[in-house]
Order: structure tokens, then C-alpha cells, then sequence
């Protein structure tokens, strides 16, 4: 069972947050939200949005359990497809991100930094979770071709392991400020879960999480 900050269970968390807010406006709406339902379920959590914990390092979230000396740091991401509509009488309007394969590498670096933070520290975990309503990310390919962007594919049933590399042919344009390789020192199998569903075409939306541990 994940916990954060050897607090709260995760799970009770995403419950918690999907019953509330089973669409975001953006992913600074995803942080708010998430950092909400975990100080909700656990007051004494030390929440913290957007740090700086040390040169050169960002995280979207700190939450901290200072009287157990417990820290998780928190790495989410809300990649969308188009949708638009209403939900208990808010509306909506989702951007078509796209770039699944640019958006995907931000995903593993993500897994990245987190393995570089928290094996430094002990008594820390990290989570990164992402939130989308675009099958491109958790259907495997059909095509059975291999492709450029391969390393940073993270739909069901792949593993994340190793060096993270674009293939030879990459565009330029496509590896404009992403063009280091990716170092994981775990190996991770991905496993996507349902998490709402709304009206609409795109109303689909499902949940990745990995623990960093």
C-alpha cells in the first residue's frame, strides 16, 4: 500500500478526489486539488505547491509528517484530449495536448528526478501520478512497428527500466529541450487504473501511478 508520508493511504486520497473532482481545469487545478484532499484527510500533513528544495530541483508537491519524519514528494500530470462540457454545473474546456510522445518523456523524467531526490534522503518516498482522458497513452500500439519515441512509451503493461534514449531518427524539433537520456535506477511496471468517467467522447479518464521508493 502506498502511503504518503506514512499517513495517508493514496488510495484514500484518488477515492477522496475523484469523488469531488472527477475533471480538472488544468494540471495546477489537479496539484490544488490533490494537495486539498490529502490535508483534508490528514491535518496534520505539511502540504507544499511548486518547491525549490534545492538548486536546480522542482517538485509539484511536498507533504510532510514532520512528527514521524515522513516526506513525500509528488509528481502529477494532467494530459488531455479535448473535451468540453459541464459537471455539476461547472463548465469545462479541456486543451487537446497531444505530443503524446513529448509529453510521455516528461513523464519518465519526472520518474527520474523523483529516484534522484528521494534516494538521497532517507525516510522519504515519491509518487508520480498521471491523470488522462487520451487512450494514447495507455493503449499499446497496434502497429508493431518500433518507433523513436519507444523508451518513453507508458501505456499498460510496459516496464520503465534502465536508459531512457529517443531512437536515432528523432526530429530535432521533437527533442528541443528533452534531448538527455533518462538514467532509472528501479525498474517500474506501469499499470493504469480507472478513474472517472464523464459524458462525452473523451469523458474516459485513467489513472497512472508509480511509487518511488
Amino acid at each position: 500500500m502506498v502511503k504518503i508520508a506514512m499517513s495517508v493511504p493514496l488510495d484514500d486520497i484518488l477515492a477522496a478526489l475523484v469523488r469531488r473532482r472527477p475533471v480538472f481545469h488544468s494540471e495546477a487545478d489537479l496539484q490544488h486539488a490533490f494537495a486539498w484532499e490529502a490535508h483534508r484527510l490528514d491535518p496534520t500533513l505539511q502540504v507544499r505547491l511548486e518547491t525549490h528544495p534545492e538548486p536546480n530541483v522542482r517538485l509539484d508537491l511536498l507533504l510532510s509528517r514532520s512528527d514521524l519524519d515522513r516526506h513525500t514528494a509528488v509528481e502529477l500530470k494532467y494530459l488531455t484530449a479535448a473535451w468540453s462540457g459541464e459537471h455539476a454545473g461547472e463548465t469545462f474546456a479541456l486543451k487537446n495536448h497531444g505530443a503524446q510522445d513529448v509529453r510521455a518523456y516528461d513523464a519518465v523524467k519526472d520518474i527520474g528526478r523523483l529516484e534522484r531526490f528521494v534516494h538521497q534522503r532517507a525516510n522519504w518516498n515519491g509518487v508520480f501520478i498521471a491523470i488522462t482522458n487520451d487512450p494514447m497513452y495507455w493503449r499499446p500500439p497496434t502497429h508493431g512497428r518500433a518507433t523513436n519515441a519507444d523508451a518513453f512509451r507508458i501505456y499498460e503493461g510496459s516496464t520503465l527500466a534502465g536508459n531512457r534514449a529517443w531512437g536515432p531518427n528523432t526530429g530535432a524539433g521533437t527533442m528541443k529541450n528533452r534531448m538527455e537520456p533518462i538514467e532509472l535506477a528501479g525498474a517500474y511496471a506501469l499499470s493504469w487504473r480507472d478513474y472517472s468517467r464523464i459524458s462525452g467522447a473523451r469523458g474516459q479518464f485513467r489513472a497512472l501511478v508509480v511509487e518511488v521508493d
